[in-house]
């Protein structure tokens, strides 16, 4: 039995109502939570002790600040109608949280009440892996990191398209700033995130690029069962 708490659904729902949490992190988010529980409860059925539900609501709650990490001058990109209500939460949250990133706004946030959570979510940073004080260890926090590494947008694709897509979509942005983009970094951390899914897949003997939405969709049932 598990000795900690986690929120319950309406309290999940709240924060995130509460922070405004834009339409299209929510989708993304879903499509990690998605894989994630899908991925959960195949290590189950190979006699692996995976908490399905932390792993659910950590991918859920893991962009709940992310907003914090966009410039917030131009909203034009948002795909919603973006109401005044929602660009004063924004500013903030911003103002609140934006000194860290994320990923350590979100632990902050959460650690208090529901510290297993909160660890859970701050291990998902992109270059986490090859941190040794940062690195995920558990199964939960291995599967909340790989679940969002496979979330393009709220799709899930194989993980080499969804790195190219997320390295270039970095470029811009580190362009912008006129920031160098550290190609051997992303070479080093990527290899690292090929070793995870080799580990998780290799434990519940499926291939990782025919899990698609897909195959979720029309294996789940026989997970959850």
């Amino acid at each position: 039995m598990k000795d900690y708490a986690l929120p319950s659904q309406a309290g999940l729902q709240a924060m995130i109502q509460a922070c405004h949490v834009p339409t299209h992190i929510i989708r993304h988010s879903e499509a990690a939570a998605k894989l994630g529980v899908f991925l959960a409860r195949r290590l189950i059925e190979r006699g692996i002790e995976v908490d399905v539900d932390l792993v659910e609501q950590a991918c859920l709650l893991h962009d709940l600040f992310r907003v914090c990490d966009f410039p917030l001058k131009d909203f034009r990109w948002f795909k919603q109608s973006v109401s005044e209500e929602d660009k004063l939460r924004w500013r903030q949250l911003k103002a609140e949280h934006g000194a860290n990133r994320h990923e350590d706004a979100a632990y902050l946030f959460l650690k208090d009440r529901y510290p297993v959570l909160a660890e859970t979510i701050r291990k998902h940073r992109y270059t986490a892996l090859v941190d040794e004080g940062d690195a995920p260890w558990s199964w939960e926090e291995k599967l909340v990191y790989y679940a969002d590494k496979r979330a393009m947008h709220d799709t899930i694709v194989p993980l080499k398209e969804r790195l190219e897509e997320a390295h270039q979509r970095s470029a811009l942005v580190l362009a912008q700033a006129g920031i160098p983009r550290d190609t051997e970094m992303e070479t080093k951390v990527d290899a690292q995130i090929c070793k995870l899914e080799a580990e998780v897949f290799s434990a519940i003997d499926l291939d990782p690029d025919e899990v698609t939405d897909a195959y979720i969709d029309k294996h789940a049932t026989d997970s959850a069962a």
